[in-house]
């Protein structure tokens, strides 16, 4: 008999974040904004499910957050994200494209929805350094590999 000393779920699926706390890359953000208006959802990953993989760009770390928001409960979180951003870049206007708000996916176990990966949104520097950061990560896996 095998002990796992993990959590556990009945899912094949997991993920979990990294919040960082080296490097800033906003400026490739910055480099977006164009008559201060930031169009945000057409660059990056917008598909956060069955991995193996690693992902750690800035605008799949947008995207991962912004979906959060999608599928989560809390109003103030999207308030908060819109906030970060505008100060992180300078922009007064965020644009989300209906690509990512349409056809954007999170894993069940790893959705707001159920709970998981919230704590990106412990508050405005939690927010800030898992959105720009450099060693940030969102790490998705599964067991049947």
């Amino acid at each position: 008999m095998k002990a796992r000393r993990c959590f556990v779920s009945n899912s094949s699926s997991s993920s979990f974040v990294f919040i960082g706390n080296n490097g800033d890359c906003s400026r490739r953000v910055k480099a977006l904004v164009e008559d201060g208006i930031l169009i945000l959802g057409t660059q990056g990953e917008n598909e956060f499910g069955w991995g193996p993989e690693t992902i750690s760009d800035v605008f799949s770390m947008i995207n991962f957050a912004k979906l959060q928001v999608i599928n989560g409960s809390n109003p103030h979180w999207g308030v908060m994200l819109d906030d970060v951003i505008k100060e992180a870049t300078g922009c007064t206007e965020i644009i989300w494209d209906e690509k990512l708000t349409d056809e954007g996916y999170i894993d069940h176990q790893s959705s707001s929805s159920d709970g998981s990966n919230t704590e990106i949104f412990a508050d405005e520097d939690t927010l800030r350094r898992f959105l720009f950061c450099t060693d940030s990560e969102i790490v998705l896996d599964n067991d049947n590999h």
